[in-house]
């Protein structure tokens, strides 16, 4: 291991040890763009005795820097010995059939591909710790703070970024201002490579960078550490108003039938993490724990017209003319399909593991549960799925959205109604 001589290498060492994570235990996933944040992480890493692996990310939408990045960071890692994965996203694709931004779409595959990577090589070393790191640091935590409340944010979004997410990704430059990774650097002689999106106003985040800071610093130029401070003594609030709240659901999980362990086990896992205990289910999802009734599990019954009764809930199946004059097709708990494409009986049951289907709007097939994930629905929404399915397959995620097969088009004149209600 590298002695550790420059202060904010063992800055960075002191953050990790806090949370428990020290070199020789297991292998460190960077995301390495290329940018002088990522390049920082990564050498700081191996400096300070980490195994690490990079992952680089080609979205495609710079054209020939985007081209730069990629030989950049396969000579670098070729230089310094660093093993290195790469993959390639068509990214605007992405976002035009998600109906999200460029920032969204890049952000999510980023992150669905990190995760890819970490639980394959878990896989193949079951005896090493995995963690999934990037290089945010203590101006970008900055940024977030003024982006959450431009955007208006409750007590937790204003805590600013984790060291260590719910998703175990690890942030180590979390604490380190931009300009100590530049200075260090440059001390030890490394070149880097620049984004020229990262001046482009027309993004919010580049905004706040590159106009709104800068008028805060005029005001105070120590405006950067004040945020900081501002962002720690918020979350010293949020802790102790969780450590009240959380001494009364423990309570209440105690007399649900959970134990310490599984109250514990829970409460300081990952997202998704849950337990099982007389009927209920305990999930932590984002910061909250959840604890309900564990969701009824569905056969496929079959739906008649007029009311059908599933599991306490009422959906009401209506085959009409279309077009409706001012049917409003967004409705969340209604399915409109296009009588032409239903094959068979219409039925309902619980979601299955392999399930999928195509959303409307989007191109290609989808796992049910991914497409849950993304929008962010917890282990107990997941549980409580239902899906409307024909004799060819899924017409509709209730209360999601209907498969694209069954999207009513310019010369529907039939279709089938399906309202539900919870």
């Amino acid at each position: 291991m590298t002695s550790v001589q420059h202060p904010t290498l063992y800055a960075v060492k002191t953050l990790l040890e806090q949370h428990d994570i020290v070199a020789g235990e297991g292998l460190m996933l960077c995301g390495l763009s290329g940018g002088a944040d990522s390049v920082a992480l990564v050498l700081m890493l191996q400096r300070l005795g980490f195994e690490v692996h990079a992952l680089h990310c080609n979205f495609h939408l710079r054209g020939d820097e985007s081209l730069r990045d990629e030989e950049f960071v396969r000579n670098f890692c070729q230089r310094h010995r660093i093993p290195l994965e790469v993959t390639d996203f068509d990214t605007e694709n992405e976002a035009r059939s998600h109906g999200e931004s460029i920032e969204m779409a890049a952000r999510r595959l980023r992150y669905r591909w990190f995760s890819q990577v970490a639980e394959r090589l878990r896989g193949e070393h079951p005896r090493h710790t995995v963690h999934v790191c990037v290089a945010h640091h203590a101006d970008d935590n900055v940024e977030t703070l003024l982006l959450h409340l431009v955007r208006g944010a409750g007590l937790h979004g204003l805590t600013g970024m984790r060291v260590v997410n719910d998703e175990g990704i690890v942030r180590p430059l979390l604490e380190t201002p931009r300009e100590d990774l530049l200075k260090m650097l440059a001390d030890w002689g490394e070149t880097y490579v620049t984004d020229s999106s990262n001046a482009d106003v027309r993004y919010r985040r580049n905004r706040i960078r590159h106009e709104l800071l800068p008028l805060l610093r005029s005001m105070n130029p120590n405006i950067s550490a004040v945020l900081r401070r501002t962002m720690s003594h918020l979350a010293e609030a949020e802790r102790e108003l969780s450590a009240t709240g959380r001494t009364d659901l423990r309570q209440r999980l105690l007399a649900h039938g959970f134990n310490a362990t599984q109250i514990a086990q829970v409460g300081n896992g990952r997202n998704g993490a849950f337990a099982l205990a007389n009927g209920y289910i305990l999930t932590r999802h984002g910061e909250e724990l959840l604890c309900e009734p564990l969701p009824m599990q569905v056969a496929s019954t079959e739906l008649v017209p007029g009311e059908n009764l599933v599991r306490d809930e009422i959906y009401v199946l209506q085959r009409c003319g279309w077009p409706i004059p001012g049917f409003d097709l967004r409705q969340k708990h209604c399915a409109v399909m296009d009588v032409r494409a239903v094959r068979g009986a219409l039925s309902v049951r619980s979601v299955a593991t392999a399930d999928r289907f195509t959303p409307f709007g989007m191109r290609g097939t989808r796992l049910v549960s991914d497409y849950l994930t993304d929008r962010h629905r917890s282990r107990i929404d997941k549980l409580a799925a239902m899906v409307l399915t024909d004799g060819q397959g899924i017409l509709w995620l209730v209360g999601e959205t209907i498969d694209a097969r069954a999207a009513v088009s310019a010369d529907t004149t039939e279709v089938f109604i399906l309202s539900h209600t919870p």
